[in-house]
């Protein structure tokens, strides 16, 4: 039985017009998946709905059937031609890479083979189109050469952000296919936090334990939301990168709301409508500086939303090769995300010094206690990354984080 390996390797590192129907199903999609990962992770989480989009469209290119209908209907896609909704993919890319001077974001698809394994054409010629994949031979037979083959490529791709992805253990002798997709995005805040405000402050975590975490302060004015549903009561943030082009969106229940409770009431309708509702106010902010690196492996969450004929062999897998025990065996996903002062547009007054004495400033997000967080591409409102912080202090604070406060 041939294996094909599914791997979506992403990095973001903060510092063409689609309809409002494919925001609608990519959000859709990325509620339902938030879903089904939470119910197995308890701590932080970070994902990518659209590197999963990306790394399942692949396949679904090369499926038939039960295992085609399966994605087509995770993903939300309507019943138009095959390929058209990557084509809306593919402009939102285009238009993406046409501001590059504001912003970092790579983005880069690989279809590694064995060397000898016969791909039909049109599959192949499917994913350039589509997905702009490279297509590179290999042996996986030698599962040592390959891994260093293909964690240079993702290195490459990530600005070396991540080295040594694969060890060799993930290939063997029945791998015969692995995709792997890589985002890099790197955006300079609109606003600036200055360093200089940056303190030492208490954050309670999901456990209840109270540990200090470097936080960030500005009173800024962006977008900004109060909201009461179902008893729960919670503040929606905006924090948009130079160039308008991206936000961070940060979901903050008040402090005697647990972060399940928040994460029930969440759903596609309900986060377009913060996306739209949202006013801009002067805010004064506390954020916590935070980091967030995880690999998941999403085949328990897509068997969670009926997505299985994929990972079973003898699946119609035809439209990748003629090969009848072609299957999946994994589909990972790689992400490193930051948040911190660095980023900015220029050092001018963009960021308000508060005063220590007395708030300037109605409204305060103090960010101490579990939240979520959303990046989003502002003019499609595709979502990016979607997770949750329940404990940043995720690294010890090294003696130069210190010296900065």
């Amino acid at each position: 039985m041939d294996k094909i390996l599914l791997w979506s390797l992403l990095l973001t590192f903060s510092g063409s017009q689609t309809p409002r129907s494919l925001a609608q199903r990519n959000t859709e999609f990325a509620v339902d998946l938030y879903r089904a990962i939470c119910s197995a992770h308890k701590n932080n989480i970070i994902f990518s709905p659209l590197g999963t989009t990306l790394v399942l469209g692949m396949v679904q290119l090369g499926a038939k059937g039960k295992a085609q209908q399966q994605i087509r209907q995770t993903l939300k896609f309507q019943e138009t031609s095959i390929g058209e909704e990557f084509s809306a993919l593919e402009s939102f890319f285009s238009a993406i890479s046409e501001k590059k001077q504001e912003f970092t974001f790579n983005l880069a698809n690989a279809l590694y083979l064995q060397e000898g394994f016969t791909v039909k054409e049109q599959y192949l010629h499917g994913n350039k189109e589509f997905f702009q994949s490279a297509i590179k031979l290999v042996n996986f037979q030698d599962a040592k050469s390959c891994a260093e083959t293909i964690s240079t490529w993702v290195e490459r791709k990530t600005d070396g952000k991540i080295k040594e992805m694969f060890s060799g253990e993930e290939f063997g002798p029945l791998t015969r296919l692995v995709l792997v997709n890589a985002i890099y995005f790197k955006g300079d805040w609109k606003q600036k936090f200055r360093k200089e405000d940056t303190q030492l402050m208490n954050f309670t975590k999901k456990d209840g334990v109270t540990v200090q975490i470097p936080t960030m302060k500005a009173l800024l004015r962006t977008k900004y939301g109060y909201f009461s549903e179902s008893s729960v009561n919670y503040q929606v943030l905006e924090l948009p990168y130079k160039g308008n082009e991206f936000s961070l969106i940060i979901i903050l229940p008040t402090e005697e709301v647990n972060i399940e409770e928040m994460e029930k009431l969440i759903t596609a309708h309900r986060i377009l409508k913060w996306f739209s509702e949202m006013q801009e106010e002067e805010v004064e902010i506390s954020l916590p500086r935070f980091k967030v690196e995880q690999k998941l492996d999403f085949k328990e969450a897509l068997y969670s939303l009926n997505i299985t004929e994929i990972f079973s062999s003898g699946r119609d897998l035809s439209g990748i090769t003629d090969s009848s025990e072609v299957y999946v065996s994994q589909v990972m996903q790689q992400v490193f995300f930051e948040i911190n002062e660095d980023g900015s547009e220029v050092a001018t007054s963009t960021g308000i010094h508060i005063p220590v004495i007395m708030s300037l400033a109605p409204n305060q997000f103090i960010a101490n206690h579990p939240f979520l967080f959303i990046m989003k591409n502002n003019p499609t409102e595709s979502i990016l990354f979607m997770g949750r912080v329940t404990n940043p202090d995720t690294q010890k604070i090294k003696g130069r984080d210190l010296a900065s406060l």
